[in-house]
């Protein structure tokens, strides 16, 4: 069983954006969470207001560098964190 407390977010985006990143991580054997504000919202009878940062994306606390090192160096992120 996965806690919140053991995971770190990653990135935040649009769902194509963030499907970008999970392929990458995948290469890598690298587990992750997609976790879907959106859908979230629906289900639960509220809209959201903002359409491209929807989705996030965690890992686990520690491999949290070694994910954003794998995204940069195959300039998939665009800023630093």
């Amino acid at each position: 069983m996965m806690y919140k407390s053991k995971l770190k977010e990653l990135f935040t985006g649009s769902f194509i954006e963030v499907q970008k990143l999970c392929s990458t991580l995948e290469d890598f054997n690298l587990k992750y969470i997609v976790q879907d504000d959106k859908k979230s919202a629906v289900l639960a009878g509220f809209g959201i207001t903002n359409l491209n940062y929807t989705h996030r994306l965690l890992v686990y606390k520690n491999d949290y560098d070694f994910a954003l090192k794998i995204l940069k160096i195959t300039n998939q992120v665009w800023f630093d964190c």
